[in-house]
């Protein structure tokens, strides 16, 4: 009998693959065109948030919970039922997920894994940085959602408040890296844009 919640690593990859060929895309782009020049602030030299390292390992941790969290339930074939259409919203809110975090990286040259800026290291305002601060790791918190609903567990829950509280921390190391960085231009932006979800956080 054919498991439909296998179908959940069918999405999953979807969203990576998204992830991957934007990037491998854009490096393309930017080797043919050079470096992005402009209006916007760009840093002077190289650092990095402090403990940058260790915030990066929540998100791991995260990850690491959720897809065996994934593999607990769908492997024996143990997804509970939650409400009817839960596959559809978990996907839906998942794709969500892959459309900010590629609008996110076509917007915004300069982006790292690290909460650390290189040299020349461009402040983004544009495209979904318009409307919040940090979409990407929104849409990483809307993966861990989607699969949330999707797959109702207390594992896949907890991996979840895992993904936000180290979306949250590492957003907030950054800010205070950018601050220091870029200074009034910074501040000015996020003056009028919110952490994770616009008018609200």
């Amino acid at each position: 009998m054919s498991n439909i919640d296998f179908a959940i690593y069918a999405v999953h990859t979807g969203f990576w693959w998204a992830f991957v060929l934007t990037r491998v895309l854009l490096r393309r782009r930017d080797r043919n065109e050079g470096s992005a020049t402009g209006s916007a602030a760009e840093s002077k030299e190289e650092t990095a948030a402090p403990f940058s390292r260790m915030l990066l390992a929540i998100h791991a941790l995260a990850f690491t919970a959720m897809y065996v969290g994934i593999g607990i339930a769908v492997l024996p074939h143990r997804v509970p039922s939650w409400f009817q259409g839960q596959r559809i919203v978990g996907t839906i809110i998942i794709a969500a997920g892959a459309v900010l975090v590629v609008w996110a990286l076509v917007s915004f040259r300069s982006w790292r894994f690290r909460a650390a800026v290189d040299s020349h290291h461009q402040l983004a305002t544009a495209g979904p940085f318009r409307l919040l601060r940090h979409p990407i790791y929104m849409g990483l918190n809307l993966l861990a959602l989607g699969t949330a609903i999707w797959i109702p567990t207390p594992v896949v829950w907890a991996a979840f408040a895992a993904m936000a509280i180290g979306s949250d921390l590492r957003a907030r190391a950054e800010e205070a890296l950018l601050l220091k960085v870029f200074g009034s231009a910074y501040r000015k932006y996020s003056s009028r844009t919110r952490r994770f979800v616009p008018g609200i956080y």
